[in-house]
């Protein structure tokens, strides 16, 4: 079974999300939740980057994408 980048982050995301909840101090559960965030993050961009790459493949993109914040 291959699994995608996208979707080990989610899983590594969940991990910690579930570290998190085993936790019983404050700080280290804190830590577990940041560190679930950034995973989190890291896969929406990856989905990003996914379907750009599907839609660049079929010749639906006509500019180069750019990021907004």
């Amino acid at each position: 079974m291959n699994v995608s980048q996208t979707e080990s982050f989610r899983n590594a995301a969940d991990h910690e999300r579930s570290e998190a909840e085993r936790s019983t101090l404050p700080l280290v559960r804190e830590r577990h939740l940041r560190s679930a965030e950034a995973w989190d993050a890291m896969a929406a961009q990856g989905e990003l980057t996914e379907r750009l790459a599907e839609a660049n493949a079929e010749g639906r993109v006509k500019y180069a994408y750019q990021r907004t914040r």
